[in-house]
């Protein structure tokens, strides 16, 4: 400390600092503030970050609520007019081979009946010569193939269809027509023998089953979906269910006034919602209709790929559906409030009650403040009565706040911290090498076991192979019944993570092996386990719901590597672990694997196969 000169004198002070010191502030109030405030700020910041990371998180589930809607819609679509497009593709094919031909109408005749027999979505398949003659097949009241000959009504409409064809390679999608049934789509087909056109193939497509599609997918999401036909005539909707078919032959297509459905026909009315980016840079658009009792929220996206109209895809629902999802943010902070000025009350009376040691206690809040609440310990009791119950208030209120943390991600919030509380951790694309293992039949062999004896098994499998992903330096992300599911490359950048999870993959292999040599000199059957590894991209990130947030990865290469984890039933060669991975994982893990080909494998819910490695080890 520094003392004053001789010349100094008391004095000389400013008068308000000398007042400051005649009137010391009480210590139970100094002690009291204190800690109030430093209570106040731990919790107020807890409270702010949980409330942005939930109104963030609430935001991304709206997204991603309009954004599953409208891509299970277009990939039901999809699903419908592929086939078609498909065998259009396949016959043209067949007359550019020369296997198919113009004049051998029995030949033709057998071919576009076995066509129609495998796609059911088409009702009809002709063939157009450039005399404009067409010979086909259709499908008769009971479903049945009946050949179908002659010329075309309108000859101009069946010339300028010809025209456009013989300028394309590639087939396009025409008008709607009505057969007194059913509205049908017109997929037009080019024709070519050694480039030279020869006239053209339409396939008559079923549009009914949309409206069973849009029925499903509004009813999982408790919406009305739709696809309309640019902007005013309705392609699909769930009242078509019930009343199948098309308006007339001259208009195919109901339109929007034609429904009981106000939002509908309001629809061009609404008015943009805020918070949608993400799904605006899907191009989704969201809407707020206002009803004549309610308002509503409509979501659609402008589709492209059937013809020069634009289908347009999407879904409407009450807006309260929103309005409970904030409702439930809203009350997520006020429960909030009340904590934080149960916490401030409790610090106020800790410190008036002048409780503890002062050291003990000024340490503790300063961790509280830094949210290390782990390191702070309790006060101990004491003879004193006032120091016993500052103790006594202080712990109380350490419970509290830890009880407090267990609803709230602490490693969360310490690394929003430390980025200056800019935002929670948001989820991107990045390319990881993941693993997912399986014990081979243990449903079978746990039905034999008590329950007690099931749950030692797996913790104790689950240490082995877990100390093996983290010796690597893999995350594990989840436990899947008997399973694991763990990834390299998250959330810290790593390199060669390929390598890695070969590695981790090796040296579990190894830790089995020997966990089986002690289970057989004590008499229990050996483990056998699959193991699947796979490098992809995947999205990484918090994924879930504003009140239970978990750090994972969702994607393709995700199905991919467990599709090939399973795909190890078909090479079980009696192995404890049998180790499979992708020819991606093999070129990124450099030369130094020892691996033999298992070949190339279509996986479930894949179109393209699957080049496939057996992990024999890896070279020193």
């Amino acid at each position: 400390m520094v003392k004053p000169s001789k010349t100094e004198h008391p004095t000389d002070q400013p008068p308000a600092l000398l007042g400051v010191w005649r009137r010391p502030v009480p210590f139970s109030v100094a002690l009291g503030t204190s800690i109030g405030l430093l209570v106040m700020l731990a919790v107020l910041l807890v409270l702010v970050i949980q409330w942005n990371s939930n109104r963030i998180n609430t935001l991304e589930l709206l997204n991603q609520r309009a954004e599953e809607i409208v891509s299970r819609i277009q990939s039901g679509v999809d699903g419908h007019l592929s086939p078609a497009v498909d065998q259009a593709a396949f016959i043209a094919e067949r007359f550019a081979e020369g296997r198919l031909t113009l004049s051998d109408k029995e030949k033709l005749a057998d071919f576009l009946t076995g066509a129609l027999s495998g796609t059911p979505q088409i009702s009809t398949l002709t063939v157009w010569g450039p005399e404009l003659t067409y010979y086909g097949v259709t499908r008769d009241e009971n479903g049945k193939p009946q050949p179908l000959s002659g010329r075309p009504n309108n000859v101009e409409s069946a010339r300028k269809a010809a025209k456009e064809l013989a300028d394309s390679q590639e087939a396009f999608w025409g008008e709607f027509v009505y057969n007194q049934k059913d509205t049908l789509i017109n997929l037009r087909q080019p024709l070519h023998v050694d480039g030279k056109f020869i006239g053209f193939l339409i396939a008559a497509i079923t549009v009914p089953e949309l409206s069973e599609l849009v029925d499903r997918v509004g009813g999982h999401f408790d919406a009305t979906a739709f696809i309309l036909f640019g902007r005013d005539k309705v392609l699909a909707h769930p009242l078509l269910v019930s009343a199948p078919g098309g308006r007339s032959q001259q208009d195919p297509l109901f339109g929007r006034e034609d429904f009981d459905d106000e939002v509908l026909s309001s629809l061009w009315n609404g008015a943009p919602v805020e918070g949608f980016q993400k799904a605006a840079e899907q191009n989704i658009h969201v809407v707020e209709i206002n009803g004549a009792n309610d308002d509503f929220i409509a979501i659609y996206k402008p589709v492209e790929d059937y013809g020069n109209t634009p289908w347009l895809m999407g879904a409407w629902f009450p807006e309260q559906d929103i309005a409970a999802e904030l409702t439930r943010l809203w009350w997520a902070g006020i429960v909030g409030i009340v904590v934080l000025l149960i916490a401030i009350a409790a610090a106020v009376l800790l410190g008036r009650i002048i409780a503890g040691p002062i050291r003990r206690a000024s340490a503790g809040s300063a961790r509280i403040g830094d949210l290390e609440l782990a390191e702070v310990e309790n006060l101990p009791g004491s003879h004193i009565l006032e120091l016993n119950e500052q103790a006594r208030a202080f712990n109380r209120m350490l419970v509290g706040l830890r009880l407090f943390e267990s609803y709230v991600p602490r490693r969360l919030v310490q690394r929003l911290i430390r980025r200056d509380g800019k935002g929670h951790l948001e989820s991107r694309e990045r390319e990881l090498t993941i693993m997912f293992s399986d014990i081979v039949g243990f449903t079978t062999a746990a039905e034999k076991l008590a329950a007690r004896d099931v749950a030692n098994f797996l913790n104790k499998h689950f240490a082995l192979v877990g100390a093996c992903v983290e010796a690597q330096d893999g995350t594990v992300d989840k436990f899947i019944g008997d399973g694991l599911m763990a990834f390299w490359g998250a959330p810290d950048a790593q390199d060669n993570t390929a390598l890695r999870a070969c590695r981790a993959a090796l040296a579990i292999s190894r830790a089995i092996e020997e966990d089986n040599q002690a289970r057989q000199a004590e008499g229990k059957r050996p483990v056998r386990v699959r193991i699947g590894l796979h490098t992809g991209p995947v999205v990484v990130g918090d994924i879930g719901w504003p009140g239970r947030l978990n750090y994972t990865i969702v994607g393709d290469a995700v199905n991919t590597c467990q599709r090939l984890e399973q795909a190890g039933k078909s090479h079980d060669r009696g192995d404890a672990v049998t180790i499979l991975i992708s020819a991606r994982t093999r070129t990124a893990a450099g030369p130094s694997l020892q691996v033999e080909e298992a070949g190339a494998f279509a996986l479930r819910g894949r179109s393209e196969s699957l080049t496939v490695y057996r992990l024999l080890g890896e070279s020193c």
